[in-house]
């Protein structure tokens, strides 16, 4: 079971991104959340020393990440020039008005050769049908189905981003879509339709139709 977990993690660009991150990486996580991305980290022992900041009270976020609650779209990135090795930017840009002024900063925090990984909505998201399977339990299936929800991305938009806002290089951009969990993805789409499980559902069909967008930036050496 460990070695099909970690065949399919090779094959996630996101776990891969976090497989190559190593223990003394000093890491700054963009949006943490209450820290579900940190936990993911923990799981396969990568013990980086993750900093993150979002909008939320601190004490809604775990003790581990060393938080600073910021603004992203007011407030600069309250931390000295060239000090992280790694970014983590999941399913926050297409939350932001204005993520452009954003772009400088994060160049700036980001050491010689430090890396950023940003997934967003691919703009395709908008031509899925808002399913009004179990609503109740909220997850999107089309863009808008989360009304917080501003703006989606392209490939081209995202590849821009990092390069002409950011100022890195685009190591890779592409779509999020795991081909080694598609076969099984489709078979829980339907035994989840059946146990009435929306968020399952969902989580199986954003891979097998390519919901999300990721995007790799380096800033040369």
């Amino acid at each position: 079971m460990n070695s099909l977990v970690r065949l399919s993690h090779r094959l996630d660009p996101r776990w891969r991104f976090y497989h190559q991150m190593k223990d003394a990486m000093k890491v700054l996580e963009l949006g943490c959340g209450t820290g579900e991305n940190y936990r993911k980290l923990r799981s396969i022992d990568c013990n980086v020393e993750l900093h993150g900041v979002d909008i939320l009270p601190a004490d809604s976020i775990l003790e581990a990440i060393h938080y600073q609650r910021v603004d992203l779209e007011a407030d600069e990135l309250p931390f000295p020039d060239d000090s992280f090795d790694a970014i983590i930017f999941t399913h926050v840009i297409e939350h932001l008005k204005n993520p452009f002024p954003l772009g400088e900063h994060i160049r700036r925090v980001l050491k010689p050769g430090g890396r950023i990984y940003i997934e967003t909505p691919n703009w395709t998201s908008m031509l899925v049908p808002s399913f009004g399977f179990r609503r109740d339990q909220y997850n999107p299936f089309n863009f808008f189905d989360d009304p917080t929800h501003i703006r989606p991305w392209s490939k081209m938009s995202l590849y821009s981003y990092i390069t002409d806002t950011c100022g890195l290089s685009a190591e890779r951009v592409g779509t999020m879509r795991n081909w080694f969990q598609v076969p099984w993805d489709l078979v829980k789409i339907f035994v989840y339709l059946l146990r009435g499980d929306r968020r399952k559902v969902i989580a199986a069909f954003w891979n097998v139709y390519g919901w999300a967008i990721y995007g790799i930036g380096i800033k040369e050496q």
